[in-house]
């Protein structure tokens, strides 16, 4: 079973949350949150933190908290993975490099986000996330 590890990267603007949603073009198409595999050794917060300067390369970003979710899904070839989610403040105006399972991403307001999103959970993790 792999592990990972998901990050509900946000700032704001206006009194008013933007988070920082992915177009995922590597294995299936779709948008979601970022999200990186634990390697061996690694504590969740040192996959996290590598995992979004890998995906983004952000340089100033905090992690505000673990929100104590974990999923268990089955992916491509029968995996099963489980995740565990954090909440990190990041600066919108930074610029943002992608790797290759992404095509574009999007600062998008709460409403845009969970219209955009691929999958139901990660819907409901933006719609209770800064609540």
């Amino acid at each position: 079973m792999l592990k990972k590890v998901r990050g509900i990267i946000y700032d704001t603007k206006d009194g008013q949350p933007y988070f920082l949603i992915f177009h995922r073009v590597l294995h299936w198409k779709g948008w979601e949150l970022m999200k990186e595999t634990i390697e061996s050794k690694e504590t969740n917060e040192q996959a996290l933190i590598r995992g979004i300067k890998e995906e983004t390369k952000l340089k100033d970003f905090k992690i505000i908290k673990s929100l104590d979710k974990q999923e268990k899904w089955q992916a491509l070839g029968n995996e099963y993975f489980v995740v565990d989610t954090f909440l990190i403040k990041a600066d919108m105006n930074q610029k943002i490099s992608l790797g290759n399972e992404h095509d574009s991403y999007q600062w998008a307001n709460k409403e845009e986000a969970i219209k955009k999103l691929t999958h139901a959970k990660s819907k409901d993790l933006i719609w209770n996330s800064l609540n």
